[in-house]
């Protein structure tokens, strides 16, 4: 059967000439992120919402019956599974609102559980103003635009500099009024998926950005600016 197959047709069907038959998965595990084929992070978020809700649950069994300064531990416990959800969240920039929603539930019900409320409490301002919570899209995009301030001077790791490329620096743009903006420049794609890439999201999150923020001497002042402005779009 090997021989009837021309070589392409071997690889698709996972064949080799050396005879032994390799099946692709359609998934792979890389530094703990679950990466589907379809590249739609549907079983990694599946995955970490299931975890985070058992971890809330067994937390909102025992809280009641703790005393303060106890519960104030458990409530660290509970700010961890927050930052299980911002672990990687940059792979999740373009991810449909589905999914955001789920990890978002997750982000509301440990908020309530903290605060005490009820389920069908109103939460949005109270993770604003109480918690200082920023939504799981406003997370992301705090993300992808701290790892372009840290890529331009070169703090960050080079790969990601490479695709942060100010639209100054390219010869058929550096007329453009966006050259003297700040800028960076942002690649062409025709796909939704591959908006989805860092090179596309994170100069369009970043061109996004009042220049006052983008231009922040300090890491510290830009990441409080940064985080004040999208409080601010918050309803």
């Amino acid at each position: 059967m090997c021989d009837s197959l021309t070589s392409t047709q071997q690889e698709l069907a996972g064949v080799w000439r050396c005879g032994a038959i390799v099946q692709p998965s359609s998934t792979v595990r890389d530094l703990g992120v679950i990466i589907d084929s379809e590249m739609s992070f549907r079983l990694y978020i599946n995955q970490l919402v299931s975890h985070c809700f058992y971890q809330l649950r067994c937390v909102k069994s025992c809280i009641k019956a703790l005393p303060t300064d106890v519960a104030r531990t458990v409530d660290n416990s509970i700010v961890s599974v927050i930052s299980r959800i911002d672990y990687c969240n940059c792979l999740l920039a373009g991810a449909s609102q589905y999914r955001l929603n789920r990890l978002q539930a997750v982000m509301n019900s440990a908020g309530r559980l903290i605060c005490g409320l009820n389920k069908f409490d109103r939460i949005s301002r109270v993770l604003r103003d109480r918690l200082h919570w920023l939504t799981v899209p406003q997370r992301i995009q705090y993300k992808l635009c701290l790892l372009v301030y840290k890529a331009l001077p070169g703090i960050g790791p080079r790969n990601l500099a490479d695709f942060c490329q100010p639209v100054s620096s390219v010869s058929a743009r550096s007329g453009l009024r966006s050259s003297t903006h700040g800028d960076l420049f942002v690649i062409s794609t025709a796909t939704d998926f591959g908006r989805r890439c860092f090179a596309v999201s994170a100069p369009l999150a970043w061109n996004r950005l009042p220049p006052e923020i983008r231009s922040s001497q300090s890491l510290a002042s830009f990441k409080s600016q940064l985080k004040t402005l999208l409080f601010n779009c918050i309803d």
